[in-house]
């Protein structure tokens, strides 16, 4: 059985990107594998002091992401098996490291990043550059305007 990884991190990208991994897991007879990572950001440790109370809410954070995701799995596709990895550190490099054995991987265009202008996520631009198996970064549907 094959292994297809997928990110969360709560945004609307990557509930799109869940939608179209549940999918292709239960085309393939896939294991999808849920990797939701969390970090204090630099911003957050330059203006306090994180103490044990501030950690595990990220932590916690990152758990319930992974939890809601793998609800959504055994509701909308109850066939495919599934795991849910919740890591602390950098997002791409969690991805990168659970996705060593995948067949494939998938993220979404944006997420919770603080460059919302830009087109293309850092995490997604680093899995990119990096990752050692096939990878799909699933746009958001496109708005269109009326005439």
């Amino acid at each position: 059985m094959g292994v297809i990884v997928v990110g969360v991190d709560g945004s609307e990208g990557a509930a799109i990107a869940l939608d179209f991994a549940m999918k292709e897991a239960e085309l393939r007879g896939s294991k999808l594998r849920i990797v939701s990572a969390w970090e204090i950001p630099a911003s957050v440790l330059a203006s306090v002091v994180a103490g044990k109370e501030f950690y595990e809410e990220f932590r916690e954070t990152a758990v319930q992401v992974a939890a809601e995701a793998a609800a959504l799995i055994e509701e909308e596709v109850p066939s495919v098996e599934h795991e849910e990895i919740v890591v602390e550190g950098q997002a791409a490099k969690a991805l990168l490291s659970n996705a060593e054995d995948a067949e494939l991987m998938v993220v979404g265009r944006r997420g919770h990043g603080s460059f919302t202008e830009m087109l293309l996520g850092s995490i997604s631009r680093q899995v990119v550059v990096h990752a050692k198996c096939p990878l799909v970064i699933v746009p958001s549907p496109q708005i269109r305007k009326s005439d």
